[in-house]
């Protein structure tokens, strides 16, 4: 989703998703290192895990770590990953309402809808902006990459038609989650990498470095969805960064519970100014696709 400043807020699909006050300096001084060093990677492992679903989570703001002029948020965010046989589907919309101390309040939102090559090499999307329920934008467009982690190409058709060259180490969005997925069974992070869905406000690609904080056995798995009794899961922090050499500072971050058959849960979105909470309130785990 945006924020009110254009930052984006996602659930990595680790689309999709999607913190806490970890000191990146030293994390990002050893994924730099690492992020040359990253190749094309082999067919992700987990990908015979994965649960197609979809999922509603309320989001609220976490006060604690909002600045005094936000007085209050509330939002709905909806995610659906699903297996479209030729490629991985996702739609993805929010709804947020932001009060602030003074002024009106900020009714904002967007929708993105995308496919996936299964090979990780191809990926086509619509993205839409919202203002107090009205259309604002809209951009599509597609991307081919020569290979998971390798360098390619982006071609925006709407609203102008532009072409953006994508660098090494760059990995599609469902590719990036079962990328992940594979990395934590491993215990192989930190993972660093530039992930393109098309959002943003520049060239729809971030540096995204991905940290895990804590690892739960499947026994810690208390639930009153199904789909997560009984799976081992990871709590991670992410960091977004502008694609830039020199970037530093994230542009946003995100806390997030992670199960091994690609659903998340107990999210956190830290903007700087204003964090939000999200709290999985519906959850169905989608039919087998018969592929």
């Amino acid at each position: 989703m945006t924020s009110p400043n254009g930052q984006a807020m996602k659930v990595s699909a680790v689309c999709m998703f999607a913190g806490g006050g970890l000191l990146y300096g030293s994390v990002l001084l050893l994924v730099t290192v690492l992020s040359s060093a990253e190749a094309a990677t082999p067919f992700p492992n987990s990908v015979a895990d994965f649960q197609p679903h979809r999922a509603t989570y309320d989001l609220t703001l976490e006060r604690a770590q909002s600045g005094p002029d936000i007085a209050a948020a509330t939002g709905r965010l909806q995610f659906e990953w699903a297996d479209g046989c030729s490629g991985w589907t996702v739609n993805q919309s929010s709804r947020i309402f932001l009060e602030r101390s003074e002024g009106p309040i900020v009714d904002f939102g967007w929708a993105i809808s995308s496919w996936e090559s299964k090979k990780g090499d191809h990926y086509r999307f619509s993205i839409r902006h919202f203002a107090n329920g009205q259309k604002m934008d809209e951009s599509q467009g597609e991307a081919h990459l020569t290979a998971p982690g390798q360098k390619g190409e982006a071609v925006f058709n709407t609203p102008i038609r532009r072409e953006v060259a994508l660098p090494a180490n760059t990995v599609l969005p469902s590719w990036h989650s079962f990328e992940l997925l594979d990395r934590l069974q491993r215990d192989d992070l930190p993972l660093w990498r530039m992930v393109f869905d098309g959002s943003g406000e520049s060239d729809g690609y971030a540096g995204i470095s991905v940290y895990k904080l804590r690892s739960y056995s499947a026994e810690e798995a208390f639930s009153e969805f199904e789909p997560l009794r009984e799976q081992p899961s990871w709590r991670l922090q992410m960091a977004y960064f502008e694609p830039e050499p020199d970037a530093v500072l994230p542009i946003n971050e995100q806390t997030l519970r992670l199960y091994r058959n690609g659903i998340a849960d107990e999210l956190r979105f830290d903007y700087g100014d204003f964090t939000l909470e999200g709290h999985l309130a519906k959850l169905e785990a989608l039919p087998d696709a018969g592929c």
